[in-house]
């Protein structure tokens, strides 16, 4: 049984969806920093970073999403769970795959971590949405382009940049699949009457 959105999102809805997973990645960067200089190792950054990651994501994207659709509480416990997807994904690319350190390796490995920190949020969302396997899609494509950005900003010393870039482009990325889930999908559905997914 599918569950229908409260209401249809404004634009204002998307620009806010870009802006706070954007904070978010900003946010959660500055609090791993902190904590690796007095817990940890410099080599154990996205160990700390990923775990921060997937809660202030989770806690804004939530804030966003209560609105349009019912039911919403889990949203930040799948999506912390989501992210800590990535270490397991990674350690099966690496041991069963045996991906190299190569441009489509990289490009394939991003894709497929993307599309599993997203599985969690998607089993929340297929009840409620329409064509909700769209969500994977687009966490995996934007991991991927964002992997694509990472070898331009790979000479850098600095991770700033590199994370700056994996913000904009998994928010956009994301973005436009809550426009695709939430705004156009249905409409269009209703028009054509092809069944839910």
């Amino acid at each position: 049984m599918m569950i229908s959105n409260n209401e249809k999102p404004h634009w204002f809805f998307y620009l806010g969806w870009v802006v706070l997973n954007f904070i978010a990645v900003v946010i959660a960067l500055y609090i791993a920093l902190a904590l690796i200089s007095k817990i940890t190792s410099e080599d154990d950054f996205l160990d700390v970073f990923f775990p921060i990651n997937g809660l202030l994501t989770g806690i804004l994207q939530y804030t966003l999403l209560r609105r349009y659709l019912p039911h919403m509480a889990w949203w930040i416990a799948v999506t912390f769970l989501g992210w800590l997807t990535p270490f397991a994904t990674v350690y099966f690319l690496i041991t069963f795959l045996g991906l190299r350190n190569d441009t489509f390796s990289m490009m394939f490995g991003l894709l497929l971590v993307g599309a599993t920190v997203a599985t969690p949020q998607w089993w929340m969302l297929r009840k409620r949405v329409r064509h909700a396997s769209w969500w994977i899609l687009a966490h995996g494509f934007g991991w991927s382009v964002t992997g694509l950005s990472s070898l331009v900003t790979a000479r850098l010393d600095n991770l700033f940049p590199v994370l700056l870039a994996f913000a904009l482009m998994l928010a956009i990325a994301t973005g436009f699949a809550c426009w695709l889930l939430l705004d156009w999908l249905p409409k269009h559905e209703l028009k054509s009457g092809t069944p839910s997914y």
